[in-house]
Formats: C-alpha cells, sequence, structure tokens
C-alpha cells in the first residue's frame, strides 16, 4: 500500500471511529492512532509490507 492510499484508509477510519464513539471532542490524535494500528494489521493480514508512516499531524 502507497502513503497516500494508507494515509486515505486511516483517515476513512479515524472517523469511522469518531462517529461510532458518538463525534467526541478532543479525541482526535487517539482516533488516528486506533485507526493506523488497524491499517497495520489490515497491512499484515494481507501480506504486503508496511508503507513508510508520515509524521503525525494528519
Amino acid at each position: 500500500m502507497d502513503p497516500d492510499t494508507r494515509r486515505a484508509r486511516v483517515e476513512q477510519l479515524a472517523r469511522e471511529i469518531w462517529e461510532a464513539e458518538g463525534r467526541p471532542e478532543a479525541q482526535a490524535e487517539r482516533h488516528w492512532g486506533m485507526a493506523e494500528r488497524l491499517v497495520d494489521a489490515e497491512i499484515a493480514a494481507a501480506g504486503q509490507p508496511p508503507a513508510p508512516q508520515e509524521p503525525s499531524g494528519h
């Protein structure tokens, strides 16, 4: 998975997590981290090497 695709997937999952938790404020960092771990697990399950991570700061 290339870095742009990874970032888009992380962003999508972070939003889904935020919405599932009732859209709480001040949880962006936690949601982003959770989404990154989920995407990394998806990549590992697919047998693909992980893409280099961008520095945090979305």
